[in-house]
């Protein structure tokens, strides 16, 4: 019964229409915020003691889990780069995992939203982005959220934007008109959606991969009322681009409208044309000031060419707001005069080619942005609250979804089939069959392609695996040597160690024995002295002998050390060729990543090219057979037609009147050709003037500029060719045009004659002309990609002869490297060589020279002792112990010369020592060069014979194509006599279609010639890198302005704050007056009462004596009486005490609320009105005082 209620059934309806529709606030994906950002809200410990919440939390916990876990979140992307970084968050570069789609994420924390108090300017970003169904607007695909961000995944604009495009190129007029159009564009998209922009600057303008402009960062966006206004109380945009009207409304005083972007179009358009912003000044104040008095302040310099018809645009965009070009409307700024040229339309600039193309290397290429560091900062999120706080509530809606929405209402599903039958016949069916071999090839075409792609994916993580093993063995070898020679450095210390501290030992021992033989020599001095003279004469030879050959020891050690200087200079000699070699290496593997990627897109290539050669080979199979059952159908007309042949005599006349007719298609044919003259006289023309401007560039341009004119003079061969095969295709149409014409008169003459004989043949000739229609469209589409293919395949072709160049290339390198290898060992041989001869020498005069220093010491010491032993023959034993110390002390320094030579031999060995590790790593990264090389050279040898056995297979795929060719054109030849009538307007639109193509690629070759020559590094050489720092300081200036905007912004907030709080912090001194005045007059109330109290106590006091003194008779006329606040008196009877509490209750209750002990109150009472105790009756009328 209810389900066949109508109201019912609509006010479902309804209700499914709101929550499918993704504007509604209870659309289905917010309703899932709102129940996860109600989970995430709750789920903390000191909310969920309440028993509610918990109960809540744990019906609806799992079920928020397994919600986040189905819908859209951000590990579906792979990031590949930062591109950008502001103050709520960052935007990346990220690809989709599934379907490799590449889009711009922008991050957005609501962590700083919340604290910002900018929790809602997003929305209006949202609802544009999503809403907005426009060219000239980035669109928004999908929007979700987590615990910490919120993301808005938008298109990937890999143009940059425009003040990229101004600090790489000198902007002439034209380039101006063309984006300053399209701005115009843009905004006025804006507009139509009821917002204003209010933050227009280039750097919310980005170029798509065609080079076009879209507008993007819409937070400062606000929407206008219905009079198209905006009040606003704060100054929103970038201050070199704001408005006077805007500036005004910051104490709320005015309202503007969509007028203020047309402003920021204005100063747009003249910083392109002039390099700088119209108003800038070297503080905020100034820039400030001149932009309020802009009548005064707007000046053009006289340094730059600027036509008389963008100065009058720039100053009807600067000026005031009343008399602004574009109050009135889009159609006012359209009709300017600027706007005028031959290239574009208003109604077709999208379609056009615009001034810069930018140039990319992969779908993810980010050269036209900025490098953006690493943000270190730590993360700031929500704090665990300690009561509900409701941070997640205000994004609850933000969930958007452009392509997978989640299924609304369901009941208007019928059939779509219904129609099917009323299509008959075999035609249908057969399409039918077509359209699904069609699917399923290009299924079984999609798999194949993921499949390969899955496997490049697979060979490129196997490979990165491969190299980063290989890196880490390296690494392992280098450190095993390196440990190994550290290890015999150290075992070769020990050992030098051990023999110094024997050498010493041995010293020790030998001084102490020569010691005591000079003792006993002194004793025997007395007698030998006569042998003494002649030992000192002859040790005085000695030691002369020993001078000069200490003479001849140092003249040795000079040479030695400059030996030893030259050998440090040829192994720095040989670190520098080891640098070069390591250069050149970075510079093959440079080469071989190239080649790596252009063999992959041939692969690529290849494999599109034989997916669409089996799908063209089952096209000609079918057009075969239609073409066979036209042909048998031509043979039935032909048969029919012989017996109308004697009706054909009698037409001859008529005949001599087609002929007069094809005379006047002749004319037309050669009016045709002398037009077609004129066009190929411009050509050349134009041809001409390529070739001036290519003699021109090539005379002051350098290598790049070359490159460019190669481009454009292969798009100029291009070109001839494509005019080439238009003149033949005209020559076929002029023919088929005569013959057009005879069969026509034929066809009228036998539809005229025979009409009543070939009724039933005409329904069959409706039919056939339909099929024909048919094959025709289908032979004009393989035409064109067989037209496609070949001019692929001459790209290939063009492709492999540059691999092969390439290849040449890399050859010759490895023989000049490896040329250059055999040198380098040679070399190190040699230098080894030397090396171990120097260090054998250095070892071996360091000793000598150690002996001879130490023979001479120990020999000038014994002199010096002789000549003392002889002066000093009549000292006693105490000189001798004298001459003992003396001894000592000069052991001593003969120990500390010993070991300073020590040291220095020490020195030369360590240094010997690093030299021989230098060595080791010098041969181990010869060897894992020499390695890395044979690698390379195998894998360009395989890469060498793939592309030949592509080049083989390219070769017989060319010869195939060009045998089908050739039959399809034999059989389109045979098919051209019964398709005349419509093979001459599609081929009229072929020929349309190939001079619009001509046109852009001119206009192409056109625009890339002007793109090179406005590039700042070419039209201005001079200045070297001087552009680019003035653009980057405009930049930086721009930022600290904006920086600065948002300063002021922030105090201003600040103080609006402290007033605030200065006005709550007087309202509390009020109100905390006001209570204290309050308090002073219940205490007051209070002293009063007491006093009452104090005579109520005294009247109950008296009348307790009184009553006891009556009896019970009398006791129904006593009364009590108590004062109230107006000074009378209330009776109260013994009834009225009957119904009281318990004097008892009373006293209880007194005692619990005051506090007092249980002492004040000695005995009990149950009955109120019977009590006659004082104190009872007093700590009552306490509890009434109290109570009231």
């Amino acid at each position: 019964m209810v389900m066949s209620d109508p109201d019912y059934r609509k006010r479902l309806a309804v209700l499914e229409k709101r929550l499918a529709d993704p504007n509604s606030n209870i659309n289905v994906d917010g309703l899932l915020d709102g129940i996860t950002a109600l989970v995430a809200d709750l789920d903390f410990p000191a909310i969920k003691r309440i028993k509610n919440v918990e109960h809540f939390l744990e019906r609806y916990g799992g079920q928020v889990e397994l919600i986040n876990n189905a819908r859209m979140k951000e590990t579906d992307f792979d990031v590949v780069k930062v591109i950008g970084r502001g103050a709520f968050g960052e935007v990346q570069l990220v690809r989709h995992k599934t379907t490799r789609a590449v889009f711009a994420m922008k991050l957005l924390s609501k962590y700083e939203m919340i604290k910002r108090s900018d929790s809602a300017y997003y929305w209006e970003e949202r609802e544009i982005m999503a809403n907005a169904n426009s060219e000239w607007i980035v669109q928004l695909h999908f929007a979700f959220q987590n615990h910490k961000f919120l993301y808005m995944v938008m298109d990937y604009m890999p143009g940059g934007d425009l003040v990229n495009l101004m600090s790489n190129y000198d902007v002439p007029e034209k380039w101006a008109k063309f984006y300053c159009a399209e701005v115009v564009l843009a905004l006025h998209a804006i507009h139509s959606m009821g917002f204003v922009h209010r933050d227009v600057k280039p750097d919310n303008m980005l170029l798509d991969a065609n080079g076009h402009l879209k507008l993007t960062d819409f937070g400062t966006c606000m929407r206008m009322d219905a009079d198209g206004l905006v009040h606003s109380d704060t100054a929103v945009g970038t201050p070199d681009y704001i408005s006077p009207e805007v500036l005004k409304s910051q104490g709320g005083e005015g309202c503007y409208g969509r007028e203020c972007d047309w402003w920021s179009v204005g100063v747009f358009l003249y910083e392109m044309l002039v390099g700088d912003t119209p108003f800038y000044a070297d503080s905020l104040v100034g820039t400030y000031g001149k932009i309020m008095d802009h009548k005064r302040s707007l000046n053009f310099p006289s340094d730059v060419e600027m036509s008389e018809k963008a100065k009058n645009l720039i100053c009807a965009f600067l000026t005031d707001r009343m008399e602004r070009l574009g109050r009135n409307g889009i159609e006012e700024i359209k009709q300017h005069t600027f706007f005028k040229n031959d290239t574009w339309t208003w109604e077709n600039i999208r379609q056009t080619v615009p001034p810069v193309v930018p140039e990319l290397s992969s779908d993810v290429d980010t050269s036209n942005f900025d490098e953006i560091e690493k943000d270190e900062s730590p993360e700031e999120t929500f704090q665990a609250p300690k009561a509900f706080a409701g941070n997640h509530l205000p994004f609850i809606g933000f969930t958007y979804s452009k392509s997978l929405k989640l299924p609304g209402p369901s009941n208007d599903i019928s059939a779509p089939t219904q129609n099917a039958s009323a299509m008959g016949g075999g035609d249908a069916s057969s399409i039918r069959n077509l359209e699904e071999q069609i699917r399923s090839e290009r299924a079984s075409r999609d798999d194949v392609e993921k499949k390969y792609r899955q496997t490049l994916d697979e060979v490129d993580r196997l490979s990165q695996e491969e190299a980063i093993l290989k890196s880490e063995s390296r690494e392992m070898e280098r450190s095993i040597a390196l440990i190994k020679h550290d290890l015999k450095e150290t075992q070769r210390k020990l050992e030098m160690e051990a023999d110094n501290r024997k050498k010493v030992e041995f010293l020790l021992k030998d001084k102490e024995k020569q010691l005591e033989s000079e003792i006993n020599a002194k004793l025997q001095i007395s007698t030998s002295s006569a042998h003494s003279s002649e030992k000192m004469s002859s040790l005085e030879k000695m030691v002369n002998d020993l001078n000069k050959k200490l003479k001849a020891e140092s003249e040795t050690s000079s040479k030695q050390k400059k030996a030893y200087q030259e050998l440090q200079q040829r192994h720095a000699n040989l670190e520098q060729t080891h640098s070069d070699f390591n250069y050149k290496y970075s510079e093959l593997q440079a080469a071989r990543q190239a080649l790596q990627n252009e063999l992959f897109t041939i692969q690529a290539t290849l494999d599109a090219e034989k997916n669409t050669r089996s799908q063209e080979s089952q096209q000609t199979q079918e057009l075969n057979d239609r073409v066979r059952s036209l042909q048998m159908e031509k043979t039935q007309f032909q048969t029919r037609e012989k017996s109308y042949t004697q009706d054909m005599q009698t037409m001859q006349q008529k005949i001599f009147q087609l002929e007069k007719n094809i005379a006047g298609v002749e004319l037309d044919r050669d009016n045709f050709k002398r037009k077609w003259e004129t066009e190929q006289q411009a050509h050349k023309d134009m041809a001409d003037k390529y070739a001036a401007d290519k003699n021109y560039i090539l005379r002051s341009s350098d290598q790049a500029n070359q490159e460019a004119i190669k481009e454009i003079q292969s798009k100029l061969d291009q070109e001839r060719t494509q005019r080439q095969k238009m003149e033949t295709k005209l020559l076929e149409l002029e023919k088929k045009n005569s013959v057009v014409a005879v069969d026509i008169s034929q066809m009228q003459q036998k539809a005229a004659s025979l009409q009543a004989e070939l009724n039933m043949e005409k329904d069959k000739n409706k039919n056939l002309g339909l099929q024909v229609e048919q094959e025709v469209q289908r032979r004009n589409l393989m035409q064109g990609d067989f037209k496609a293919q070949y001019q692929d395949l001459q790209k290939v072709k063009t492709k492999e002869k540059q691999l092969a160049k390439v290849v040449e290339d890399v050859m010759e390198e490895k023989n000049r490297t490896e040329d250059e290898l055999k040198k380098l060992k040679e070399d190190m041989s040699f230098n080894e060589l030397q090396m171990t001869e120097l260090h054998e020498q250095l070892e071996a005069e360091t000793y000598f020279s150690s002996l001879y220093k130490t023979q001479v010491k120990e020999l000038k010491e014994e002199v010096e002792e002789k000549i003392k032993q002889i002066q000093d023959l009549s000292s006693d034993t105490q000189n001798i112990l004298q001459e003992k110390d003396s001894l000592g002390t000069q052991l001593q320094l003969a120990l500390a010369k010993a070991d300073s030579e020590q040291l220095a031999r020490q020195i030369a060995e360590e240094q010997l020592s690093d030299v021989e590790k230098e060595k080791t790593m010098l041969e181990l990264e010869i060897k894992e060069l020499m390695s890395r090389h044979k690698n390379e050279l195998n894998k360009k040898e395989a890469l060498i014979s793939a592309l030949e056995d592509t080049k083989r297979g390219y070769g017989s795929d060319i010869e195939r194509l060009q045998q089908e060719k050739d039959d399809l054109n034999n059989r389109i030849k045979k098919l051209s006599d019964d398709l005349v009538q419509s093979k001459n307007t599609e081929e009229e639109k072929l020929l349309r279609r190939q001079l619009e193509e001509e046109k852009l690629k001119k206009i192409q070759a056109v625009n890339k010639l002007a793109e090179i020559m406005n590039r700042k590094e070419y039209s201005q050489p001079s200045r070297g890198g001087r552009g680019k720092a003035e653009a980057e300081l405009k930049r930086k200036e721009k930022d600290y302005r904006k920086i600065q905007q948002e300063l002021t912004m922030e105090r201003e907030k600040y103080n609006k704050m402290v007033e605030k709080m200065q006005r709550d912090v007087l309202e509390a001194q009020q109100s905390v007056y006001e209570e204290s005045q309050a308090r002073q007059r219940l205490q007051m109330e209070m002293d009063a009462k007491d006093s009452e109290l104090e005579q109520l106590r005294q009247k109950l006091a008296f009348t307790n004596s009184d009553t006891a003194s009556v009896n019970s008779g009398n006791m129904d006329e006593s009364s009590l009486s108590v004062t109230d606040d107006s000074g009378g008196t209330d009776d109260f009877n013994k009834k009225e005490f009957a119904d009281l509490p318990t004097c008892t209750d009373l006293i209880g209750t007194y005692r619990f609320s005051l506090s007092i002990p249980i002492s004040r109150f000695p005995r009990k009472c149950t009955d109120f009105s019977n009590c006659e105790d004082i104190q009872h009756n007093s700590a009552i009328a306490d509890f009434f005082s109290l109570s009231a």
